[in-house]
Protein backbone atom coordinates (compact mmCIF):
# COMPACT_ATOMS: atom_id res chain seq x y z
CA UNK A 1 0.00 0.00 0.00
CA UNK A 2 1.42 3.37 -0.97
CA UNK A 3 1.68 5.89 1.83
CA UNK A 4 0.06 9.14 0.95
CA UNK A 5 2.33 12.18 0.97
CA UNK A 6 1.56 14.82 3.58
CA UNK A 7 1.85 18.50 2.78
CA UNK A 8 2.45 21.32 5.21
CA UNK A 9 1.56 24.66 3.65
CA UNK A 10 1.74 27.98 5.45
CA UNK A 11 0.62 31.02 3.49
CA UNK A 12 0.31 34.50 4.95
CA UNK A 13 -2.11 36.77 3.11
CA UNK A 14 -1.27 39.93 4.98
CA UNK A 15 -3.55 42.11 7.09
CA UNK A 16 -4.97 44.09 4.19
CA UNK A 17 -5.83 41.02 2.15
CA UNK A 18 -7.29 39.27 5.17
CA UNK A 19 -9.44 42.31 5.96
CA UNK A 20 -10.62 42.52 2.36
CA UNK A 21 -11.41 38.80 2.45
CA UNK A 22 -13.33 39.23 5.71
CA UNK A 23 -15.46 42.10 4.41
CA UNK A 24 -15.93 40.40 1.03
CA UNK A 25 -17.12 37.19 2.66
CA UNK A 26 -19.60 39.18 4.73
CA UNK A 27 -21.02 40.79 1.60
CA UNK A 28 -21.16 37.41 -0.16
CA UNK A 29 -23.08 35.96 2.80
CA UNK A 30 -25.59 38.79 2.62
CA UNK A 31 -25.93 38.29 -1.13
CA UNK A 32 -26.48 34.56 -0.67
CA UNK A 33 -29.04 35.21 2.07
CA UNK A 34 -30.81 37.77 -0.12
CA UNK A 35 -30.96 35.48 -3.14
CA UNK A 36 -31.98 32.57 -0.95
CA UNK A 37 -34.69 34.72 0.61
CA UNK A 38 -35.98 35.65 -2.83
CA UNK A 39 -36.19 32.01 -3.91
CA UNK A 40 -37.73 30.99 -0.59
CA UNK A 41 -40.35 33.74 -0.86
CA UNK A 42 -41.22 32.68 -4.38
CA UNK A 43 -41.48 29.05 -3.35
CA UNK A 44 -43.73 29.90 -0.38
CA UNK A 45 -45.86 32.14 -2.57
CA UNK A 46 -46.28 29.43 -5.20
CA UNK A 47 -47.21 26.79 -2.64
CA UNK A 48 -49.66 29.18 -1.01
CA UNK A 49 -51.09 30.09 -4.41
CA UNK A 50 -51.71 26.43 -5.24
CA UNK A 51 -53.38 25.84 -1.85
CA UNK A 52 -55.55 28.93 -2.26
CA UNK A 53 -56.48 27.98 -5.82
CA UNK A 54 -57.54 24.48 -4.74
CA UNK A 55 -59.63 25.88 -1.89
CA UNK A 56 -61.32 28.48 -4.11
CA UNK A 57 -61.98 25.90 -6.84
CA UNK A 58 -63.65 23.51 -4.42
CA UNK A 59 -65.78 26.33 -3.02
CA UNK A 60 -66.72 27.50 -6.52
CA UNK A 61 -67.61 23.93 -7.47
CA UNK A 62 -69.99 23.73 -4.52
CA UNK A 63 -71.63 27.02 -5.57
CA UNK A 64 -72.28 25.91 -9.16
CA UNK A 65 -73.78 22.51 -8.33
CA UNK A 66 -77.43 23.63 -8.17
CA UNK A 67 -77.47 25.88 -11.28
CA UNK A 68 -75.27 23.40 -13.18
CA UNK A 69 -77.74 20.59 -12.37
CA UNK A 70 -80.53 22.72 -13.86
CA UNK A 71 -78.35 23.59 -16.86
CA UNK A 72 -77.66 19.95 -17.60
CA UNK A 73 -81.39 19.21 -17.21
CA UNK A 74 -82.06 22.11 -19.63
CA UNK A 75 -84.23 23.96 -17.13
CA UNK A 76 -85.19 27.48 -18.28
CA UNK A 77 -83.09 30.26 -16.69
CA UNK A 78 -80.56 27.88 -15.23
CA UNK A 79 -77.79 28.85 -17.70
CA UNK A 80 -78.26 32.52 -16.86
CA UNK A 81 -78.06 31.76 -13.14
CA UNK A 82 -74.97 29.58 -13.66
CA UNK A 83 -73.17 32.29 -15.60
CA UNK A 84 -74.09 34.86 -12.97
CA UNK A 85 -72.47 32.69 -10.28
CA UNK A 86 -69.34 32.18 -12.39
CA UNK A 87 -69.03 35.86 -13.33
CA UNK A 88 -69.30 36.92 -9.69
CA UNK A 89 -66.31 34.67 -8.92
CA UNK A 90 -64.36 36.05 -11.89
CA UNK A 91 -65.06 39.69 -11.11
CA UNK A 92 -61.75 40.28 -9.26
CA UNK A 93 -59.69 39.02 -12.23
CA UNK A 94 -58.03 36.17 -10.35
CA UNK A 95 -60.25 33.41 -11.79
CA UNK A 96 -59.93 33.56 -15.58
CA UNK A 97 -61.66 30.45 -16.95
CA UNK A 98 -63.99 27.65 -15.78
CA UNK A 99 -64.67 24.35 -17.52
CA UNK A 100 -66.81 21.38 -16.55
CA UNK A 101 -65.75 18.07 -18.10
CA UNK A 102 -67.62 14.81 -18.49
CA UNK A 103 -65.94 11.47 -17.86
CA UNK A 104 -65.65 10.87 -21.62
CA UNK A 105 -63.85 14.21 -22.29
CA UNK A 106 -66.73 16.44 -23.44
CA UNK A 107 -66.91 20.06 -22.30
CA UNK A 108 -70.30 20.20 -20.54
CA UNK A 109 -69.94 23.86 -19.59
CA UNK A 110 -67.46 26.71 -20.00
CA UNK A 111 -67.50 30.42 -19.47
CA UNK A 112 -66.39 30.48 -23.12
CA UNK A 113 -69.67 29.70 -24.90
CA UNK A 114 -67.98 28.39 -28.05
CA UNK A 115 -66.31 25.60 -26.04
CA UNK A 116 -69.54 24.07 -24.73
CA UNK A 117 -70.24 20.67 -26.28
CA UNK A 118 -66.79 20.31 -27.83
CA UNK A 119 -64.46 17.31 -27.47
CA UNK A 120 -60.90 18.71 -27.08
CA UNK A 121 -58.15 16.26 -27.93
CA UNK A 122 -56.22 15.00 -26.16
CA UNK A 123 -58.22 14.98 -22.95
CA UNK A 124 -56.06 16.21 -20.06
CA UNK A 125 -54.93 13.40 -17.76
CA UNK A 126 -55.98 15.55 -14.80
CA UNK A 127 -59.60 15.18 -15.90
CA UNK A 128 -59.43 11.43 -15.27
CA UNK A 129 -57.80 12.06 -11.86
CA UNK A 130 -60.61 14.42 -10.88
CA UNK A 131 -63.29 11.99 -12.11
CA UNK A 132 -61.75 9.40 -9.78
CA UNK A 133 -61.97 11.83 -6.85
CA UNK A 134 -58.50 13.42 -6.82
CA UNK A 135 -57.59 17.11 -6.81
CA UNK A 136 -54.54 18.35 -8.74
CA UNK A 137 -52.99 21.76 -9.15
CA UNK A 138 -49.99 23.05 -11.10
CA UNK A 139 -48.55 26.03 -12.89
CA UNK A 140 -49.30 26.06 -16.60
CA UNK A 141 -47.61 28.08 -19.34
CA UNK A 142 -49.99 26.92 -22.09
CA UNK A 143 -53.54 28.23 -22.62
CA UNK A 144 -56.41 26.22 -21.10
CA UNK A 145 -56.97 22.86 -22.74
CA UNK A 146 -60.51 23.77 -23.75
CA UNK A 147 -59.34 26.82 -25.74
CA UNK A 148 -58.18 24.97 -28.88
CA UNK A 149 -61.48 23.94 -30.51
CA UNK A 150 -62.42 22.32 -33.75
CA UNK A 151 -64.96 23.92 -36.05
CA UNK A 152 -67.31 21.72 -38.12
CA UNK A 153 -64.76 21.57 -40.94
CA UNK A 154 -62.18 20.02 -38.56
CA UNK A 155 -59.87 23.05 -38.44
CA UNK A 156 -58.31 23.70 -35.02
CA UNK A 157 -58.49 27.27 -33.76
CA UNK A 158 -57.26 28.89 -30.58
CA UNK A 159 -59.72 30.48 -28.26
CA UNK A 160 -59.12 33.80 -26.56
CA UNK A 161 -55.86 33.71 -24.63
CA UNK A 162 -55.57 35.21 -21.20
CA UNK A 163 -52.37 35.66 -19.15
CA UNK A 164 -49.10 34.10 -20.25
CA UNK A 165 -49.01 31.86 -17.17
CA UNK A 166 -51.76 30.25 -15.13
CA UNK A 167 -52.52 28.36 -11.96
CA UNK A 168 -54.44 25.29 -13.12
CA UNK A 169 -56.71 23.27 -10.78
CA UNK A 170 -58.82 20.14 -11.39
CA UNK A 171 -61.21 18.98 -8.67
CA UNK A 172 -64.06 16.41 -8.54
CA UNK A 173 -67.63 17.65 -9.08
CA UNK A 174 -70.38 15.37 -7.85
CA UNK A 175 -74.07 16.18 -8.51
CA UNK A 176 -76.87 13.89 -7.43
CA UNK A 177 -78.38 12.07 -10.38
CA UNK A 178 -75.36 12.86 -12.62
CA UNK A 179 -72.25 10.84 -13.41
CA UNK A 180 -68.95 12.08 -11.86
CA UNK A 181 -67.57 15.22 -13.50
CA UNK A 182 -64.33 17.23 -13.37
CA UNK A 183 -64.31 20.93 -12.52
CA UNK A 184 -61.40 22.85 -14.05
CA UNK A 185 -60.40 26.40 -13.13
CA UNK A 186 -57.61 28.67 -14.32
CA UNK A 187 -56.22 31.56 -12.25
CA UNK A 188 -54.04 34.53 -13.17
CA UNK A 189 -50.41 33.99 -12.12
CA UNK A 190 -49.90 37.73 -11.69
CA UNK A 191 -51.33 37.56 -8.19
CA UNK A 192 -48.77 34.89 -7.33
CA UNK A 193 -46.03 37.31 -8.39
CA UNK A 194 -47.57 40.04 -6.26
CA UNK A 195 -47.77 37.72 -3.26
CA UNK A 196 -44.14 36.68 -3.77
CA UNK A 197 -43.01 40.33 -3.93
CA UNK A 198 -44.99 41.11 -0.79
CA UNK A 199 -43.41 38.23 1.10
CA UNK A 200 -39.96 39.23 -0.12
CA UNK A 201 -40.41 42.83 0.96
CA UNK A 202 -41.46 41.62 4.42
CA UNK A 203 -38.79 38.95 4.97
CA UNK A 204 -35.66 40.56 3.49
CA UNK A 205 -35.52 43.48 5.95
CA UNK A 206 -35.95 41.02 8.82
CA UNK A 207 -33.14 38.78 7.53
CA UNK A 208 -30.71 41.35 6.10
CA UNK A 209 -31.21 43.99 8.79
CA UNK A 210 -29.35 42.10 11.54
CA UNK A 211 -26.63 41.09 9.06
CA UNK A 212 -26.09 44.71 8.01
CA UNK A 213 -25.99 45.77 11.66
CA UNK A 214 -23.49 43.00 12.38
CA UNK A 215 -21.31 44.14 9.48
CA UNK A 216 -21.50 47.75 10.69
CA UNK A 217 -20.20 46.59 14.07
CA UNK A 218 -17.62 44.16 12.74
CA UNK A 219 -15.97 46.32 10.09
CA UNK A 220 -14.58 48.95 12.54
CA UNK A 221 -13.40 46.15 14.80
CA UNK A 222 -11.79 44.39 11.82
CA UNK A 223 -10.05 47.60 10.76
CA UNK A 224 -8.69 48.07 14.26
CA UNK A 225 -7.53 44.44 14.40
CA UNK A 226 -5.99 44.85 10.96
CA UNK A 227 -3.92 47.81 12.13
CA UNK A 228 -2.80 45.87 15.19
CA UNK A 229 -1.96 42.87 13.04
CA UNK A 230 0.09 45.07 10.73
CA UNK A 231 2.12 46.39 13.66
CA UNK A 232 2.48 42.83 14.95
CA UNK A 233 3.74 41.65 11.56
CA UNK A 234 6.36 44.39 11.45
CA UNK A 235 7.52 43.55 14.97
CA UNK A 236 7.54 39.87 14.13
CA UNK A 237 9.58 40.46 11.00
CA UNK A 238 12.13 42.46 12.97
CA UNK A 239 12.35 39.73 15.62
CA UNK A 240 12.83 37.05 12.98
CA UNK A 241 15.60 39.03 11.32
CA UNK A 242 17.20 39.63 14.69
CA UNK A 243 17.02 35.92 15.53
CA UNK A 244 18.58 34.90 12.21
CA UNK A 245 21.22 37.61 12.51
CA UNK A 246 21.99 36.45 16.04
CA UNK A 247 22.43 32.93 14.67
CA UNK A 248 24.91 34.16 12.08
CA UNK A 249 26.74 36.23 14.72
CA UNK A 250 27.01 33.15 16.93
CA UNK A 251 28.43 31.20 14.01
CA UNK A 252 31.00 33.95 13.40
CA UNK A 253 31.93 33.96 17.09
CA UNK A 254 32.29 30.18 17.22
CA UNK A 255 34.38 30.18 14.04
CA UNK A 256 36.64 32.91 15.47
CA UNK A 257 36.99 31.04 18.77
CA UNK A 258 37.95 27.87 16.89
CA UNK A 259 40.51 29.73 14.78
CA UNK A 260 42.06 31.67 17.62
CA UNK A 261 41.85 28.86 20.19
CA UNK A 262 41.97 25.11 19.47
CA UNK A 263 43.19 25.39 15.86
CA UNK A 264 46.08 27.68 16.81
CA UNK A 265 46.96 25.49 19.79
CA UNK A 266 46.90 22.31 17.72
CA UNK A 267 48.92 23.97 14.96
CA UNK A 268 51.54 24.97 17.55
CA UNK A 269 51.65 21.42 18.90
CA UNK A 270 52.05 20.12 15.32
CA UNK A 271 55.02 22.45 14.72
CA UNK A 272 56.59 21.38 18.01
CA UNK A 273 56.18 17.71 17.21
CA UNK A 274 57.71 18.28 13.80
CA UNK A 275 60.77 19.89 15.41
CA UNK A 276 61.11 17.01 17.88
CA UNK A 277 60.63 14.25 15.30
CA UNK A 278 64.34 14.03 14.40
CA UNK A 279 65.37 13.54 18.02
CA UNK A 280 62.89 10.76 18.79
CA UNK A 281 64.34 7.30 19.27
CA UNK A 282 63.97 5.02 16.27
CA UNK A 283 61.69 2.61 18.11
CA UNK A 284 59.18 5.52 18.65
CA UNK A 285 59.45 7.04 15.18
CA UNK A 286 56.39 5.18 13.81
CA UNK A 287 54.31 6.31 16.78
CA UNK A 288 55.40 9.90 16.24
CA UNK A 289 54.28 9.73 12.62
CA UNK A 290 50.87 8.40 13.62
CA UNK A 291 50.46 11.16 16.23
CA UNK A 292 51.41 13.83 13.70
CA UNK A 293 48.93 12.43 11.14
CA UNK A 294 46.12 12.31 13.71
CA UNK A 295 46.92 15.88 14.73
CA UNK A 296 46.82 17.09 11.11
CA UNK A 297 43.48 15.35 10.58
CA UNK A 298 42.08 17.04 13.68
CA UNK A 299 43.30 20.44 12.49
CA UNK A 300 41.77 19.82 9.05
CA UNK A 301 38.42 18.78 10.62
CA UNK A 302 38.34 21.86 12.84
CA UNK A 303 39.14 24.14 9.89
CA UNK A 304 36.35 22.49 7.88
CA UNK A 305 33.97 23.02 10.79
CA UNK A 306 35.09 26.65 11.03
CA UNK A 307 34.35 27.12 7.31
CA UNK A 308 30.93 25.52 7.70
CA UNK A 309 30.07 27.74 10.63
CA UNK A 310 31.17 31.01 9.05
CA UNK A 311 28.28 32.38 6.93
CA UNK A 312 29.20 33.31 3.35
CA UNK A 313 28.99 36.89 2.10
CA UNK A 314 25.90 36.90 -0.14
CA UNK A 315 25.79 40.63 -0.72
CA UNK A 316 27.81 40.34 -3.94
CA UNK A 317 25.19 38.06 -5.52
CA UNK A 318 27.20 34.88 -4.97
CA UNK A 319 24.18 32.70 -4.13
CA UNK A 320 25.02 30.11 -6.79
CA UNK A 321 28.59 29.78 -5.53
CA UNK A 322 27.33 29.50 -1.95
CA UNK A 323 24.90 26.73 -2.92
CA UNK A 324 27.63 24.87 -4.80
CA UNK A 325 29.78 25.11 -1.68
CA UNK A 326 26.99 23.62 0.45
CA UNK A 327 26.54 20.86 -2.11
CA UNK A 328 30.24 20.09 -2.09
CA UNK A 329 30.26 19.82 1.69
CA UNK A 330 27.31 17.40 1.50
CA UNK A 331 29.13 15.34 -1.14
CA UNK A 332 32.05 14.87 1.23
CA UNK A 333 29.51 13.33 3.64
CA UNK A 334 28.61 10.74 1.01
CA UNK A 335 25.53 12.35 -0.59
CA UNK A 336 24.98 12.56 -4.34
CA UNK A 337 23.98 16.22 -4.63
CA UNK A 338 22.93 17.78 -7.94
CA UNK A 339 22.42 21.52 -8.32
CA UNK A 340 20.42 23.08 -11.14
CA UNK A 341 20.21 26.89 -11.28
CA UNK A 342 18.53 28.84 -14.08
CA UNK A 343 18.89 32.55 -14.80
CA UNK A 344 17.12 34.30 -11.92
CA UNK A 345 15.48 37.69 -11.51
CA UNK A 346 17.17 40.09 -9.08
CA UNK A 347 16.69 39.10 -5.43
CA UNK A 348 16.85 41.22 -2.33
CA UNK A 349 19.62 40.59 0.21
CA UNK A 350 17.03 39.19 2.63
CA UNK A 351 15.63 36.87 -0.03
CA UNK A 352 19.07 35.62 -1.04
CA UNK A 353 20.11 34.90 2.54
CA UNK A 354 16.79 33.17 3.25
CA UNK A 355 17.18 30.82 0.28
CA UNK A 356 20.73 30.01 1.39
CA UNK A 357 19.57 29.29 4.93
CA UNK A 358 16.77 27.03 3.69
CA UNK A 359 19.23 24.95 1.64
CA UNK A 360 21.74 24.80 4.50
CA UNK A 361 19.11 23.76 7.07
CA UNK A 362 17.57 21.21 4.69
CA UNK A 363 20.90 19.61 3.82
CA UNK A 364 21.74 19.41 7.53
CA UNK A 365 18.45 17.62 8.21
CA UNK A 366 19.05 15.26 5.29
CA UNK A 367 22.51 14.29 6.56
CA UNK A 368 21.35 13.83 10.15
CA UNK A 369 17.90 12.27 9.78
CA UNK A 370 16.88 11.33 6.22
CA UNK A 371 19.23 8.39 5.49
CA UNK A 372 19.14 9.59 1.87
CA UNK A 373 21.58 8.90 -0.94
CA UNK A 374 20.52 11.55 -3.46
CA UNK A 375 19.55 15.21 -3.15
CA UNK A 376 18.54 17.60 -5.93
CA UNK A 377 18.61 21.38 -5.52
CA UNK A 378 16.67 23.31 -8.17
CA UNK A 379 16.46 27.09 -8.38
CA UNK A 380 14.43 28.67 -11.18
CA UNK A 381 12.26 31.72 -11.93
CA UNK A 382 8.57 31.42 -11.04
CA UNK A 383 5.43 33.41 -10.39
CA UNK A 384 4.65 33.67 -6.67
CA UNK A 385 0.92 33.28 -5.91
CA UNK A 386 0.46 33.06 -9.67
CA UNK A 387 1.07 36.77 -10.30
CA UNK A 388 4.30 38.16 -8.81
CA UNK A 389 7.61 37.33 -10.53
CA UNK A 390 10.05 35.60 -8.23
CA UNK A 391 12.01 32.39 -7.75
CA UNK A 392 11.21 28.82 -6.75
CA UNK A 393 13.64 26.72 -4.76
CA UNK A 394 13.10 22.95 -4.47
CA UNK A 395 15.31 20.69 -2.34
CA UNK A 396 14.26 17.03 -2.68
CA UNK A 397 15.79 13.85 -1.27
CA UNK A 398 15.10 10.11 -1.52
CA UNK A 399 15.28 9.44 2.21
CA UNK A 400 12.95 7.93 4.79
CA UNK A 401 10.65 10.95 4.90
CA UNK A 402 9.81 13.58 7.48
CA UNK A 403 7.00 13.75 10.01
CA UNK A 404 5.38 17.16 9.31
CA UNK A 405 4.26 17.30 12.93
CA UNK A 406 7.89 17.56 14.03
CA UNK A 407 8.75 20.65 12.00
CA UNK A 408 7.93 22.91 14.94
CA UNK A 409 10.21 21.60 17.72
CA UNK A 410 10.47 24.64 19.99
CA UNK A 411 9.89 22.45 23.05
CA UNK A 412 13.06 20.51 22.16
CA UNK A 413 15.10 23.66 21.64
CA UNK A 414 15.11 23.37 17.82
CA UNK A 415 13.70 26.09 15.56
CA UNK A 416 15.13 25.03 12.21
CA UNK A 417 12.63 24.93 9.38
CA UNK A 418 9.88 26.51 11.51
CA UNK A 419 11.94 29.68 11.90
CA UNK A 420 12.77 29.70 8.20
CA UNK A 421 9.11 29.17 7.31
CA UNK A 422 8.22 32.27 9.31
CA UNK A 423 11.00 34.18 7.57
CA UNK A 424 9.75 33.14 4.13
CA UNK A 425 6.23 34.27 5.04
CA UNK A 426 7.48 37.62 6.30
CA UNK A 427 9.03 38.22 2.87
CA UNK A 428 5.69 37.55 1.16
CA UNK A 429 6.57 34.03 0.07
CA UNK A 430 5.40 30.51 0.72
CA UNK A 431 7.08 27.38 2.01
CA UNK A 432 5.65 23.90 1.39
CA UNK A 433 7.05 20.65 2.79
CA UNK A 434 5.84 17.44 1.13
CA UNK A 435 6.80 14.11 2.65
CA UNK A 436 5.69 10.53 3.16
CA UNK A 437 7.27 7.53 4.90
CA UNK A 438 9.96 5.94 2.70
CA UNK A 439 9.17 8.36 -0.15
CA UNK A 440 11.58 11.15 0.64
CA UNK A 441 10.98 14.80 1.42
CA UNK A 442 10.61 17.85 -0.77
CA UNK A 443 11.03 21.40 0.55
CA UNK A 444 9.67 24.00 -1.84
CA UNK A 445 10.05 27.76 -1.34
CA UNK A 446 8.66 30.54 -3.48
CA UNK A 447 9.90 34.09 -2.92
CA UNK A 448 9.05 37.28 -4.79
CA UNK A 449 11.82 39.06 -6.61
CA UNK A 450 11.47 41.91 -4.12
CA UNK A 451 9.95 41.82 -0.63
CA UNK A 452 6.18 42.28 -0.54
CA UNK A 453 4.52 44.71 1.79
CA UNK A 454 3.48 42.66 4.74
CA UNK A 455 0.27 44.63 5.05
Amino acid sequence: MTNRAQRVRVTRLGARRELTLFIGLGLVVMLVVGVGGAFASRSVAQRQALDDAERITKRTGDLVKRPLSGFLARQPGSELELRRVIESRMSDGYLTEVTVWSSDGQVLFSNEVENIGTWPQPVPAEVGTAIRGGTTSAFEDDPPEADPIQDPSGTTTDGERGPNRYVEVYTPLMIQGQPPMAFEAYYDYQQVEELSDALLSQTLPIVLGPLLLLQAIQIPLALSLGRRLKRHEKDRSRLLERALSASDQERVRFAADLHDGPIQDLAGISYALGAMASSVASQHAALMVRVQDALQRSIHSLRTLMTDLYPPDLRAGSLVEALQSLAEQARTAGLDVRVSVAELPPLSEEGTSTLYRVVRETLTNVQQHAAASKVTITLAPAYVHGTSPGVRLVVADDGVGLDPGRIDRRAEGHLGLRLLTDRVESLGGEMVITSAPLQGTSVEVELPASPLDAS
